[in-house]
């Protein structure tokens, strides 16, 4: 693990937000957000459905702050300390390399604010400025206009030699999509 980015992306303060590593405390709002059917409408899996399911997705993403100094985030309004939202960048691998996937979710009560699109830029630009060498991908179903806007408002670009049956690709940096790369 690299100690320095781990410090680097711990915490964040935004204009609006602050984004910290996620802990065993943050359980309950995991399963409260994830656990939204209103928040799921785009999730293939639908919305968590227990305790058990919140506590897996938990200890993967507390693994990649261990494995890769940096991980989603848990997202807190400062001015009332309250969970509004999980995101940031994961390591991944899609169609055969290596990526940083952006990932954004909110509660409804947190929606119309800016809020993914503030916390997408901040991950995208630290990511360039920290992880140079991996792309950020955002991986959006087609029907979730909201998502496919904070996508192109941030300035990622639909790449479709990297989309998925059931999902549109957003990429940070064309250029590092190797021509070796099986798409």
């Amino acid at each position: 693990m690299n100690h320095s980015v781990q410090e680097i992306f711990k915490e964040i303060k935004t204009d609006n937000l602050l984004l910290r590593m996620p802990k065993q405390e943050d359980l309950s709002y995991i399963l409260s957000i994830e656990g939204d059917p209103a928040t799921n409408q785009y999730r293939p899996a639908g919305p968590m459905k227990d305790l058990e399911e919140a506590q897996e997705s938990l200890n993967r993403w507390r693994n990649d702050w261990l494995n890769y100094g940096y991980g989603y985030w848990v997202v807190v309004l400062p001015t009332t300390l309250d969970v509004i939202g999980i995101g940031g960048i994961g390591k991944d691998r899609w169609k055969g390399m290596d990526v940083l996937n952006l990932y954004y979710r909110f509660s409804p009560k947190a929606w119309g604010h800016g809020y993914a699109t503030e916390l997408a830029r901040v991950a995208v630009k630290m990511s360039k400025d920290y992880i140079p060498n991996l792309s950020v991908i955002a991986r959006i179903r087609p029907s979730n206009k909201p998502s496919i806007r904070v996508a192109e408002r941030i300035g990622l670009q639909h790449y479709h030699k990297l989309d998925s049956d059931e999902h549109m690709t957003f990429i940070s940096d064309k250029s590092k999509v190797s021509t070796k790369t099986p798409i």
